[in-house]
């Protein structure tokens, strides 16, 4: 079941604002601060509480299965505010969110000290599983990651945590969508394994180290033993925060071939990128109709007195404000101005 509409008042950075996804592809782009990661990790949090509701399922320390119980601590865990205070816009103030799916919807307020209320209606059974990747990979910190989460400390939020719990699950005997898995394993050289609690690229000529690899090679490992594991599925949500840390700006036509593959296939995507290359190889699928009409969505994102706010866009070139083209653009300037005397005309 696919999510349908955003809707935000007072929350974060965010006087009011309403994103329609696209049932395909949602790109967030947009300046620091604009707000891109609040909405991948709200939407996020809001999901996997909704899923575990559905599920019967509640949170490590005797967390039960309630509502309110799994959105407080979904939120607190995702985000790490010192209390449910932080997010309202105004303080003190209060904040609405109201999260829908095509047969569901969660409704959310926020109120002060630390109050909280919320609502889900409609066919929750139908909500698939979220799944959020940070900008950094974590097959090299897997190794014993989930248990000393559970029981220290920790400065890594609940998405590096429930990641690894996904990363956790063995391979399905089918081995995963070979269409989807093919490319990217003709890019890393060598298929992902994991022996005894730790990962290794197999190359023909034997194993390698995760933490031997490079961070790029790891990201896409990540995401291959995903699909292989079934985390990344045809019912998945899959909430991407900078895609291309550390990837090199030529496996952004593979990045965006593995989003479009993951949209075809019934997922829905979500990413924030600062990156002109990927955003490019997403708008041109478009285009050329490699995503097709109304598949994808582009969101671009910016702070003003106002606030956060927002424009959306079913290709690039629909959007009036962007900050990659703009910061482009302005290197251009530059750079011209830098080459060439003053009155001097570029040939």
């Amino acid at each position: 079941m696919k999510l349908t509409r955003l809707t935000l008042s007072e929350f974060t950075v965010f006087s009011d604002a309403t994103f329609d996804f696209a049932p395909g592809v949602n790109v967030l782009i947009g300046e620091n601060g604009a707000g891109k990661s609040h909405i991948l990790k709200l939407v996020y949090a809001l999901t996997e509480a909704a899923r575990r509701l559905a599920a019967g399922q509640g949170l490590e320390g005797g967390v039960e299965p309630k509502l309110d119980n799994l959105v407080r601590g979904m939120l607190m865990g995702v985000f790490q505010p010192d209390s449910l205070d932080s997010f309202p816009a105004l303080r003190p103030g209060q904040a609405a969110i109201s999260l829908e799916w095509e047969d569901a919807r969660l409704e959310v307020t926020l109120g002060p000290g630390d109050a909280l209320t919320a609502n889900l209606t409609g066919a929750i059974s139908e909500i698939g599983r979220p799944l959020f990747i940070p900008p950094r990979e974590v097959l090299s910190i897997f190794p014993g990651f989930v248990e000393a989460w559970l029981h220290r400390e920790s400065a890594f939020d609940r998405t590096y945590f429930d990641l690894c719990v996904a990363l956790g699950l063995k391979p399905l005997r089918s081995g995963g969508p070979t269409e989807l898995l093919e490319p990217i394993e003709r890019a890393l050289g060598g298929r992902v394994v994991m022996r005894e609690g730790r990962f290794y690229l197999r190359y023909p000529g034997g194993d390698m180290e995760m933490p031997m690899a490079a961070e790029g090679d790891r990201k896409l490992a990540m995401i291959a033993y995903l699909l292989m594991n079934g985390s990344l599925s045809e019912d998945a949500y899959l909430l991407w925060d900078e895609p291309e840390a550390n990837l090199n700006p030529e496996r952004a036509r593979l990045t965006s071939d593995i989003v479009a593959a993951l949209a075809h296939a019934g997922a829905q995507v979500f990413m924030a990128t600062h990156d002109y290359a990927l955003t490019s190889e997403l708008s041109l699928k478009v285009d050329t109709g490699a995503l097709r009409p109304g598949e994808a969505a582009f969101f671009a994102l910016r702070r003003d007195e106002r606030g956060g706010t927002l424009e959306r866009g079913e290709r690039l070139a629909a959007l009036q404000h962007n900050a990659i083209l703009d910061a482009i653009a302005s290197l251009h300037e530059r750079e011209q101005q830098a080459l060439f005397a003053p009155g001097e005309a570029p040939r």
